[in-house]
């Protein structure tokens, strides 16, 4: 299986998806296409595997991934989720250190991106004013989204990360497709409680559920519990 898509410098249209980039000095443009290329991924596929060597930058065009931890007994730890306008803290983090992935990248989404070689990052770092802000700025914010997870977790209850969830999840009215499982990853949590809230919530009369689909029937007393 490939997930490159064209040679370096070929696909040269990418930087428009990135307005800040666009102000970069024209040698500094020219050398950051020249080392830059193309990466598709199906929904399913693994974009980079804990332990894996760092070796390229990269922005997000299309699609989701998340980013995961596998704890010692199996169970999955989101981290956070990677889309269209993103880079990757992880990736950031690892090409400024030298070290390779403490985590593993999954497509939730087709998805298409666009890879800078970390020679490139690393000249463009030293070498341009635009590009080392760029780069900071996005390393900053997800950063701090990061922290507020962390913090989530910590200091809010599960119930009401749950009902946030559901009432973001289902604000254009439509049903949920997502499983128990699911839900309990993205919370960092396990099915058991997660479906003891849920199943509390329909009896309520909150919601409804079906295999891998949930219905919100009351976001009133949905937001009550946030």
């Amino acid at each position: 299986m490939s997930r490159h898509v064209g040679a370096p410098g070929q696909w040269r249209d990418w930087i428009r998806h990135f307005p800040a980039l666009q102000h970069l000095d024209e040698r500094s443009r020219e050398y950051l296409l020249d080392n830059s290329f193309e990466v598709r991924l199906s929904a399913g596929e693994t974009g980079y595997r804990e332990g894996d060597a760092c070796n390229n930058f990269i922005l997000r065009i299309e699609g989701w991934s998340r980013i995961r931890r596998l704890s010692a007994n199996g169970r999955e730890v989101l981290l956070y989720r990677v889309g269209p306008g993103d880079s990757c803290v992880l990736t950031t983090s690892c090409l400024l250190g030298v070290a390779r992935y403490p985590a593993a990248s999954i497509a939730e989404t087709d998805l298409r991106e666009v890879a800078i070689s970390g020679h490139a990052f690393r000249a463009l770092l030293n070498g341009s004013e635009v590009f080392r802000q760029f780069v900071f700025e996005h390393y900053g914010r997800l950063l701090s989204d990061m922290i507020g997870l962390l913090d989530q977790l910590k200091f809010r209850r599960l119930d009401a990360r749950l009902a946030d969830l559901l009432l973001a999840r289902s604000a254009d009215g439509q049903a949920i497709e997502v499983t128990q499982s699911g839900l309990a990853t993205e919370l960092g949590s396990t099915r058991e409680p997660v479906g003891r809230i849920l199943k509390q919530w329909e009896r309520q009369a909150w919601i409804a559920l079906s295999r891998g689909r949930i219905e919100v029937r009351d976001r009133a007393a949905l937001a009550q519990r946030c």
